[in-house]
């Protein structure tokens, strides 16, 4: 008799547990649906407007001759960032749209100049590239990514310890330590090379081979320091993009394009006074609407901006 109650004592107490354990899953399942629902991708509420290329002839300038690099020489760590929304890409071989080019550059290629990166129908070859040099020499290191078409990208350029860096989205590339320890504290190239230009180059010749970047960009920021927790290991790993662009004293260039929407002059919220120039057309607009299904990092950053301008 004893026997027979324990074991019907046993049996129930099973049953008990795998009932308690089902509720729990239930209760744990229903809490992590809930936080994907209650918590944003970004805690902050970005606003203000973008510079709006078309792709045809418009660009924006800070003028060498005025200015100078924004980086001074022997500048050993830095960071160069942009928030950008790509309509198109270059589909010639040996072409290349530029997004930003001075002493950093991003720019778009041909999908078939990021061999395997490019998986996805939606997706557009990406680079970022920066001019470094030593006491004995100079080179140019630089990297590819895989970013989306159609909506907002992030990418960063960031060097320290002789490391190069290249942030896209959720993700970041660290490469070897180099010999190059400074960034190029002149380019060996012609003056128009020299400007700093966003969405494209003043020279028609340079049409053919360097289409002007058609689409939107949110934000640029220079900062004279290594910016962000970088990977000590070399490789891709994962990457939080920043909330917002803020000036603060390692700022030497910041530009939101938060101008009163129509304008051709971009004021540099860091106060260093390198106001760049829109030419052929290149003004200040509202940010492009996003696919609400797309809750993505990267959508998220447009689709709050648009709401919020």
């Amino acid at each position: 008799m004893m026997n027979q109650f324990t074991f019907q004592q046993f049996i129930y107490s099973q049953e008990v547990k795998g009932f308690m354990m089902f509720i729990n899953f239930k209760i744990l399942f229903s809490a992590v649906l809930l936080l994907s629902l209650v918590v944003p991708v970004f805690s902050f509420q970005p606003f203000g407007g973008v510079l709006v290329l078309d792709g045809e002839d418009d660009y924006a300038i800070l003028p060498f001759a005025e200015h100078g690099y924004i980086f001074p020489r022997n500048t050993d760590e830095f960071t160069v960032e942009v928030w950008f929304y790509p309509k198109a890409e270059p589909e010639e071989p040996g072409t290349s749209n530029i997004i930003l080019s001075q002493q950093v550059r991003f720019g778009l290629l041909p999908d078939n100049r990021c061999g395997d990166r490019i998986s996805e129908k939606d997706q557009v070859c990406s680079y970022g590239t920066a001019w470094l040099e030593s006491a004995a020499a100079h080179g140019v290191r630089s990297n590819k990514a895989a970013i989306k078409r159609d909506q907002w990208n992030y990418m960063a350029v960031i060097f320290t310890d002789s490391t190069f860096y290249l942030a896209y989205n959720d993700q970041i590339v660290r490469g070897q330590r180099d010999f190059l320890n400074v960034v190029a504290g002149d380019l060996r190239f012609p003056e128009w090379f020299k400007n700093f230009c966003v969405g494209g180059f003043a020279k028609k010749e340079l049409v053919q081979h360097i289409p002007y970047f058609h689409g939107e960009i949110d934000a640029i920021r220079f900062s004279d320091i290594a910016r962000y927790d970088l990977p000590a290991q070399m490789g891709t790993s994962p990457f939080e993009p920043p909330h917002r662009f803020v000036a603060d004293r390692h700022t030497l260039a910041l530009w939101d394009f938060n101008d009163t929407e129509g304008v051709d002059r971009f004021e540099d919220t860091s106060g260093n006074g390198y106001t760049l120039i829109g030419m052929n057309g290149a003004t200040t607009g509202s940010a492009l609407s996003v696919n609400p299904r797309n809750t993505s990092i990267t959508t998220t950053w447009g689709q709050i901006k648009s709401e919020a301008y």
